[in-house]
């Protein structure tokens, strides 16, 4: 199985026992695996890749800031055999900084849209934080404009 594979069946593993709710109640994504699932964009680690093993939320995104071209991304990346929530900053397809994996799927945030979210949630992770602000982002999905271009499609792009 190719390590892109691993990471969507470790993914739709933890999203499966949520997977009821969603259907029951029409909420957007069963969990934030499910939004990583529906939502996120595959990235390939540049060769330029600067790398940080404890690559921080914050620390990402403000590579992304200071990187031109650069988004923050938040998503899950599979290394050592399992699937680890994470960030990172990406240029088109490319992660230039960020821990080193094997595969990557994150969504592509705006800086308006977590600057929003961090504020009210005191938090530096934005989809990642398992805040109980994050429930409206699954019942009712993210807002217009909190997503931007990068990476390419993933497995259930909506």
């Amino acid at each position: 199985m190719l390590v892109n594979e691993q990471l969507v069946a470790a993914l739709a593993e933890a999203e499966e026992p949520f997977r009821t709710l969603v259907d029951d109640s029409g909420w957007v994504h069963a969990s934030v695996e499910g939004l990583v699932l529906d939502l996120g964009r595959w990235w390939d680690a540049g060769s330029d890749l600067r790398l940080d093993q404890q690559s921080a939320y914050s620390v990402a995104a403000s590579e992304a800031a200071r990187t031109e071209g650069g988004v923050y991304v938040e998503g899950y990346l599979w290394r050592d055999g399992q699937a680890a929530p994470a960030a990172w900053c990406g240029v088109g397809e490319k992660v230039v900084y960020g821990p080193r994996a094997d595969a990557y799927l994150g969504v592509p945030l705006s800086p308006r849209f977590c600057r929003r979210v961090q504020q009210r949630n005191g938090t530096a992770p934005v989809l990642m934080s398992r805040h109980p602000n994050l429930l409206p982002l699954l019942t009712r999905g993210l807002p217009p404009g909190a997503v931007l271009a990068g990476g390419r499609l993933g497995p259930r792009h909506r």
